[in-house]
């Protein structure tokens, strides 16, 4: 499956069906969240037609609010990085009141920042799917399918932190990456219709 929005998708509502790898524990904890200025920005995914725009958040989390053809949601997300490989933790957006029986899970997806480029590889829920239906099971993790046939990581935070640390890379427990690139900061309305008005004005005197 592609990353975003449908391994993204995941955390705004958590109500799509299936085929997502989530944690009811985040993949961070308060001395490995990261922050990196980079990130922030507006991102798009010519491939599958989805645009990011990635802002600064309360403390160090993000803001991110994506835009797909047929959905559109809001994330918060915390930068943590594992061994020598950066990861984001997305979750359904904070300070939203969703009852006492909805319980927000995580996704974590693998980084690679350079430039204007971000590639975001998520973990491969078929990876999982075929394991945990063959009965092999993850080592290291405790995970089962939920009702909706989604990969439920039941691991506390250290130990998926651990789990991670030792998975290669281009391991086939990680899913297709998605690429996206920066858009250019497009000029307000209001700059443009300053711009505008100045240049008249300056017609006008000349």
């Amino acid at each position: 499956m592609r990353l975003i929005p449908r391994a993204l998708a995941l955390a705004c509502g958590l109500c799509v069906p299936g085929c997502l790898v989530v944690s009811v524990n985040p993949t961070y904890d308060a001395e490995s969240i990261g922050w990196d200025a980079a990130l922030v920005g507006h991102w798009e995914d010519t491939d599958d037609n989805v645009t990011v725009q990635i802002e600064r958040g309360e403390w160090k989390s993000y803001r991110l609010h994506y835009v797909h053809p047929i959905e559109t949601g809001d994330l918060t997300g915390y930068l943590t990085i594992i061994g020598d490989t950066r990861y984001l933790d997305v979750m359904p957006a904070r300070g939203e009141d969703r009852g006492s029986f909805l319980i927000p899970v995580h996704a974590v997806f693998r980084l690679q920042l350079d430039g204007d480029r971000l590639e975001v590889t998520p973990l491969s829920f078929d990876w999982f799917y075929e394991r945990l239906r063959g009965g092999v099971g993850v080592p290291g993790l405790t995970v089962a399918l939920d009702q909706k046939d989604n990969a439920l990581v039941a691991t506390p935070t250290s130990g998926l932190r651990d789990w991670l640390r030792h998975q290669p890379p281009g391991g086939p427990m990680f899913g297709a990456s998605a690429v996206f690139r920066r858009k250019p900061a497009a000029t307000s309305v209001a700059a443009r219709r300053g711009i505008s008005w100045v240049s008249s004005f300056r017609e006008k005197r000349s």
